[in-house]
C-alpha cells in the first residue's frame, strides 16, 4: 500500500495527480487509462477539500492506493462533511445544445463512467470513496 496524506488545500491536489500518474506509468498502463485514473483520483481529491472542508485548509486528505493482482484500488478518506447522496443530482444535459452543459456536478458522474467501481462510505467519522479499475479487464463484446 501506499498513503498520501496532503493538506487540504487546492494547490496540493496535483501532487496527489503527479503520484497517481508516476503510478500508472510504472505499471505500464497506457495513456488513456493513466489519464482517467488521475482524472478520476484529483476529483474525488479536489471535492474532499471543496465539499468535506468546505475549502479550509489544515485538514488532512488521505489516498491509499492499493495494487492487487487483478485491480488498482485508491481510497479517498477526509474527517469532514459526509457527502449526502441525495444532493449528488443525475448528470443530464442536451449535447447538441452547449449552453446546457453544466459547470458543476459533472464529478461523480466522470468516475462512476470511468471506474470499474464507486463506493462510498462512512466509517467512525471517516468519509471513505473507494475507485476500483480492473487490470487486464477482458475486452467488452459489440
Amino acid at each position: 500500500m501506499i498513503r498520501l496524506i496532503i493538506d487540504s488545500r487546492l494547490e496540493n491536489v496535483s501532487l496527489v495527480g503527479g503520484a497517481v500518474r508516476g503510478i500508472a506509468e510504472t505499471l505500464s498502463m497506457d495513456s488513456t487509462t493513466s489519464y482517467q485514473l488521475e482524472l478520476c483520483v484529483v476529483e474525488a481529491v479536489t471535492n474532499d477539500i471543496k465539499h468535506a472542508y468546505h475549502l479550509q485548509a489544515g485538514h488532512s486528505v488521505e489516498v491509499d492506493v492499493l495494487l492487487y493482482p487483478d485491480r488498482l484500488t485508491f481510497r479517498i478518506c477526509d474527517t469532514g462533511e459526509r457527502m449526502n447522496p441525495a444532493k449528488v443530482r443525475p448528470f443530464g444535459f442536451d449535447p447538441s445544445k452547449v449552453e446546457t452543459l453544466p459547470e458543476r456536478g459533472m464529478g461523480v458522474y466522470i468516475m462512476n463512467s470511468l471506474m470499474d467501481e464507486v463506493h462510498y462510505e462512512t466509517l467512525g467519522g471517516q468519509n471513505i470513496l473507494t475507485l476500483v479499475k480492473y487490470l487486464n479487464k477482458p475486452e467488452k463484446s459489440a
